[in-house]
């Protein structure tokens, strides 16, 4: 009896674009941490500590951007356009270029395709 080979692509498999979103996701969350957290040691800055609250939304979005969640993948993106213009006027450009990218990469069609009900 022969045996049938087990692919990566078996039932239920995640789609790389989602987990390349995925991490997208979360480089963004550990970057705004680190640089958001750094620069509220240092100034005591309200608006830093708003960039680390946001950050823990992303390690949140991060959760549920995985699990392909329709409603994650919209939060995600109004998160990101938020999240540029908050990163912005905090001086955050490295959550600038993470947050631009993420958007870009998040309504391109090819990855919204696998978060539509």
């Amino acid at each position: 009896m022969t045996e049938i080979p087990m692919t990566d692509a078996g039932v239920g498999a995640r789609p790389k674009e989602v987990t390349y979103a995925g991490w997208l996701v979360l480089l963004e969350a550990i970057t705004g941490l680190i640089v958001g957290g750094v620069e509220y040691l240092i100034w005591e800055n309200e608006l830093s500590l708003l960039g680390v609250i946001l950050a823990i939304v992303a390690f949140w979005l991060y959760t549920m951007i995985l699990k392909q969640d329709y409603s994650a993948w919209m939060m995600t993106v109004i998160f990101n356009v938020i999240a540029i213009f908050l990163y912005a006027v905090g001086d955050n450009w490295p959550g600038v270029i993470l947050s631009l990218m993420c958007l870009i990469y998040l309504i391109s069609p090819n990855v919204k395709v696998h978060f539509e009900k």
